[in-house]
């Protein structure tokens, strides 16, 4: 057994083949699609839940958060059971690189977001840069695409969290032809441009950490509902199946039964516990919605009223932050304050939403674009912080 895990680690990584670069390898091979459009994401798991039931709470987390329509892939890397990241990508996207694979499909072994393609090693941090764009790999578990200014965002959050949680890389491998302008970010790091300049702790590798597990070609779902189709032709003792139906279906029953009445008992609990604590009289037409009502009106009583600030308090307050700012118009307004600028950048734009909203207020950027004679203009809507 130690011999066939060692030979699997000495196993050469398989060919890849970027989706629309060319024709795929002649043998097998994995293919790479556009990390940007399938990133990861991560997820809060409880730590008990493994398997089935951990893939089934990562499904319904993502989709509540991203929406539905999305394909989602458990980020099982390194083999570990409490993964806490999920890749998703657009089912139609999805279905457009399956064609993409044409002939090739059954030497496809896997359909892989591209970033999980790049050497990783734990401790290390590798960041490929080039003119279309940056494709990082933060360790085992990690990993994005994204255009330069993202990337740049992405990276300094990125590094600012594994400070914060004093879990920064031993080390940074940064390739590329943009590579030096992401050198400053990593200033005091070890910081090398060459996978053989590593320390030998850190020797990175390539799709040997589970990687083709986050695979989009196949749908596990359908695959395990395939399985169990097989399973039931197999099992040829009909009459078992129906009585054991049966007996299930009974049990279910008394099951029902038996929770509607708890559940009955509750809600009978629940609305005594309401009449004597919160609506002693009146009708209940909506419980929930007439105990918050009910909730909300007590804490507004109990809350000392704070007047809202008027539009020329909202300029009072902005006026420190646009000092050094040019400003072309000010509307005010009976519920806030407009107020349009023309900055060098967007970078500029940026920090000055910031710096607004440090000073205590909500800010929202309703416009923004390039000026045709140089910086960009923007119309920012303040009001203050509720």
């Amino acid at each position: 057994m130690r011999d066939s895990a060692s030979a699997r680690r000495r196993a050469p990584a398989p060919a890849t083949w970027r989706i629309g670069d060319g024709a795929p390898p002649a043998g097998p091979f994995v293919a790479l699609v556009p990390g940007a459009e399938a990133p990861l994401i991560a997820l809060t798991l409880p730590a008990a839940l493994k398997g089935v039931a951990r893939e089934d709470v990562a499904r319904r987390q993502a989709l509540d958060r991203m929406g539905p329509g999305l394909d989602v892939r458990p980020a099982r890397l390194e083999g570990v059971e409490d993964w806490a990241r999920v890749a998703v990508a657009e089912r139609t996207q999805v279905l457009r690189w399956r064609g993409a694979l044409g002939p090739a499909v059954a030497r496809c072994r896997g359909l892989v977001p591209d970033y999980l393609a790049l050497p990783a090693a734990p401790g290390l941090w590798v960041v490929e840069a080039d003119r279309d764009g940056v494709v990082a790999r933060l360790g085992p578990a990690d990993g994005f695409a994204a255009e330069h200014a993202l990337a740049l965002r992405m990276l300094t959050l990125a590094l600012a969290e594994a400070r914060a949680g004093g879990a920064l890389p031993r080390a940074v491998l940064l390739t590329g032809e943009t590579a030096p302008a992401f050198a400053p970010l990593f200033e005091g790091m070890s910081l090398v441009s060459r996978a053989g300049d590593l320390p030998a702790a850190l020797t990175p590798r390539v799709m040997a950490l589970g990687e083709a597990a986050v695979d989009f070609a196949r749908d596990p779902r359908a695959d395990a509902e395939g399985v169990e189709a097989r399973i039931r032709r197999l099992i040829w003792p009909a009459l078992l199946v129906v009585l054991g139906a049966l007996g299930w279906v009974g049990a279910q029953g008394l099951g029902i039964a038996r929770d509607r009445a708890e559940a009955a008992a509750v809600q009978a609990e629940t609305l005594a516990a309401v009449r004597r604590d919160l609506l002693p009289s009146g009708p209940i037409l909506d419980l929930e919605v007439q105990v918050m009502r009910e909730i909300e009106r007590r804490r507004s009583a109990a809350r000392p009223e704070v007047a809202a600030l008027g539009p020329l308090d909202l300029l009072r307050q902005a006026a420190p932050v646009l000092a050094g700012t040019e400003v072309q118009a000010v509307t005010l307004g009976a519920d806030g304050l407009s107020v349009e600028v023309q900055v060098p950048d967007f970078q500029a734009l940026d920090a000055l939403v910031e710096a607004l909203a440090a000073a205590d207020l909500t800010v929202r950027a309703s416009r923004s674009a390039i000026d045709p004679a140089g910086g960009v203009g923007a119309t920012l809507a303040l009001e203050a912080l509720p």
